[in-house]
């Protein structure tokens, strides 16, 4: 023991007398705790946002977005002013897409992200019954930096947030939106389902008026060409009246045809109705007049003719009470005197004809008095029919063409309301300016409308009581409670329906403390490995010490390693707690850790360069290379190939990162004391190597300095 000592002396001697040597060995103890200290900080927090807002990330938006009953809604556009504000990462924001990719490609941004043209129509697309998931292009320089990639992979994670954030917020606004266009009472106390209900109500009750009307149309054009057909039949001598009401006919056609709206056309049919009336009775009058003039000349030749007008008339009377079906009940009590005098008219010529037929072989003077009382009736019926029309014209045109714009955008609304409703309400129009050839062609485009109409009637009404029984359910008045107390709530729940609740075990407070046990445990191996490769592991003899022992030697020379590597370890674990401030639980055991790793490393090293020279320090190398790449500093052992995780329990690094990722996260029962003792047997360890393993490569690294020094070249 006196001989170790004297040979510690010695070398503290040697050392504290020469300025170089003082110089190289506080170099050694700092270095160490420099090496820890700049991987440390380095790592502080490099997923942070602080770290992260300095890489740039380029972002452009195609998207077109879509129109929603009048709103506009454009996904793509709310995701670039959302990620305005965020400060993840350093957001670039591009004019083109163009740009943005190129700048990946240069090396100017990082990564970019690039909203599609259709990203809006595809995030909305269940409502229309398919599910089309929106996709989001990122572009990724992977050979700009390999963690850097890793960590842009943050980006992703962002505008996914960000775009699952604004969806919500959009549809809810374009919701509410809808509701105030559904609903005009007040949505604070209202039912939603309610205030539907009732729109919907009033949509089939419009619905139901519209398909009366195009009822009516359907009705008039059928009258209008009944009485053509009876002219040809009964009277095809007459090609005067039937060109007549050929060209009433073709009014009417041509009114579809060129009528800008169903609207307008509405009104303006019923007055083309009256003209054909008019021109009807007129043509009636007229036979019945030229009738009278020949009955001098024919006194048995007039009942053939009497007998075609007489069966004509029931058409003109279908034609007149079509004509009115649709506005009669709401039209002023006057006007309906005038309907019903006009009608009353209509009976008495009809009767009156009748009897002419009948008595169409009496005297002469019989048949001339009932015509002339013919021709004036008609006369009246044509001066009540012009009246009729001119009251028609200003006082219910007017108001049936308000009712009918308002229930044409009422039936817009509802094509727009149903889902799977196949129906254009503006498309109506389209039909009805169809009618381009023949009176029957434009009769079969009508039907169509009707059609449609009452498909569209039948579908409402369904919808109506799907609502009725929705309102009748537990569920949705425990939802609607909940809607009316505490919107917020709902809300919140709809964007997040689950929440994670994270229960921290060991929580480290950033990534820097929770790197510092590997980086100070890789320090104090590099510390140690800087030694032997500095400071001589082979004694020369010293003055007053005689028959010196190897193990003399060994123990003598270890104890300046020893001291160095102690040093080393106390001024990078105060660095490390008072300068770099990392969290730690336990200071004191955190030294310790640190204590023990230290005299394991030095001893350890110090032993291979002891029994096999400078292969002994190559072997040293090779081990931390192994512990750098296979001990789970960085990435988990699991991850790691099956040959690390192999290795992994024979090398002392995960030892003393374990042993000191105790003191900084958390104690748990021995496991630090059971890390210092897995450490303790590298000592023994270390131990057999120089002084047992030494002993029969003492003659081969004779030989080996003796060459390397003969080389000239080789310390």
């Amino acid at each position: 023991m006196r001989n170790i000592f004297k040979i510690f002396f010695a070398d503290v001697k040697r050392i504290s007398t020469n300025v170089v040597a003082v110089v190289v060995i506080l170099g050694l103890c700092i270095l160490p705790s420099l090496y820890a200290w700049f991987n440390i900080l380095s790592n502080w927090d490099p997923y942070g946002p602080s770290a992260t807002r300095n890489l740039k990330i380029a972002v452009a938006s195609d998207d077109e977005g879509v129109t929603i009953l009048g709103n506009s809604v454009n996904v793509g556009s709310s995701v670039i002013s959302a990620l305005e504000s965020n400060t993840t990462m350093g957001w670039v924001f591009t004019d083109t897409t163009d740009e943005a990719i190129d700048g990946v490609y240069d090396g100017s941004y990082y990564a970019a992200l690039i909203i599609p043209e259709n990203f809006t129509e595809d995030m909305i697309s269940f409502l229309g019954g398919e599910v089309d998931h929106p996709d989001i292009i990122y572009y990724e320089n992977a050979k700009k930096n390999a963690i850097a990639s890793k960590i842009t992979q943050k980006a992703k994670t962002a505008v996914q947030e960000q775009v699952n954030s604004t969806v919500v917020s959009t549809l809810a606004e374009t919701t509410m939106k809808v509701t105030n266009a559904l609903s005009d009472v007040d949505a604070e106390d209202s039912d939603p389902a309610e205030s539907v209900l009732v729109r919907l109500n009033n949509l089939s009750s419009d619905l139901q008026s519209y398909i009366n009307i195009l009822n009516s149309f359907v009705s008039i054009m059928n009258s209008a060409q009944s009485i053509v057909e009876a002219s040809q039949t009964m009277l095809p001598n007459v090609n005067n009246m039937v060109s007549n009401g050929q060209a009433s006919i073709n009014s009417m056609e041509s009114l579809l045809v060129a009528g800008n709206s169903t609207v307008s056309s509405t009104a303006d049919m019923v007055s083309y109705s009256f003209d054909m009336m008019n021109d009807s009775l007129n043509n009636v009058s007229s036979v019945i007049t030229n009738a009278l003039n020949r009955l001098s000349e024919y006194s048995q030749g007039t009942s053939v003719t009497v007998q075609g007008l007489s069966a004509m008339m029931p058409y003109v009377r279908q034609l007149f009470d079509t004509s009115v079906s649709g506005w009669e009940d709401t039209a002023p009590e006057d006007m309906q005197a005038q309907i019903n005098a006009i009608r009353t008219q209509l009976d008495i010529i009809t009767a009156d004809l009748t009897a002419l037929e009948n008595n169409a072989d009496t005297s002469m003077e019989t048949v001339r008095n009932l015509s002339n009382k013919i021709v004036t009736e008609i006369a009246n019926c044509q001066k009540a029919v012009d009246g009729l029309r001119n009251d028609f014209a200003y006082n219910v045109k007017p108001k049936l063409e308000n009712t009918m714009s308002s229930m044409q955008q009422s039936m817009i609304a509802a094509a727009g309301i149903l889902d799977g409703v196949d129906a254009d309400f503006n498309g109506v129009e389209n039909a009805l300016s169809d009618y381009q050839s023949t009176l029957e062609r434009g009769s079969n485009s009508l039907g169509g409308s009707l059609s449609m109409a009452q498909e569209l009637l039948a579908k409402l009404n369904s919808v109506t009581a799907d609502l009725v029984s929705l309102q009748q359910n537990d569920q949705y008045q425990e939802l609607l409670e909940i809607v009316k107390s505490n919107p917020e709530e709902l809300g919140a729940f709809i964007s997040s329906p689950v929440n994670l609740e994270t229960v921290g075990i060991y929580e480290i407070e950033n990534y820097g403390s929770a790197m510092s046990p590997f980086y100070t445990i890789l320090a104090l191996w590099v510390g140690a490995l800087i030694l032997v490769a500095i400071i001589h592991v082979k004694v020369h003899p010293v003055e007053g010490v005689e028959n010196v022992k190897p193990y003399q030697e060994y123990f003598g020379r270890y104890m300046i390693f020893f001291l160095v590597g102690q040093t080393q370890t106390l001024l990078t674990v105060l660095g490390n707690l008072f300068y770099i401030k990392i969290q730690c639980h336990h200071p004191v055991l955190f030294w310790l850790a640190g204590a023990v790793a230290s005299l394991v490393f030095t001893l350890f090293i110090y032993s291979l360069t002891v029994a096999f020279g400078n292969v002994g320090e190559a072997l040293a190398i090779v081990v931390m290379v192994i512990q750098v790449a296979g001990a789970g500093g960085t990435f988990p052992i699991e991850t790691l190939p099956k040959v690390y995780q192999m290795l992994y329990k024979y090398l002392p690094f995960p030892y003393g990162m374990n042993a000191m990722r105790e003191t900084i996260g958390g104690l748990y029962k021995m496991d630090y004391w059971k890390d210092l003792g897995a450490l303790g047997i590298y000592v023994l360890i270390s131990l057999f190597i120089g002084l047992v393993v030494a002993i029969p490569f003492r003659k081969l690294n004779h030989i080996i300095e003796k060459n390397k020094e003969g080389s000239g070249v080789m310390i």
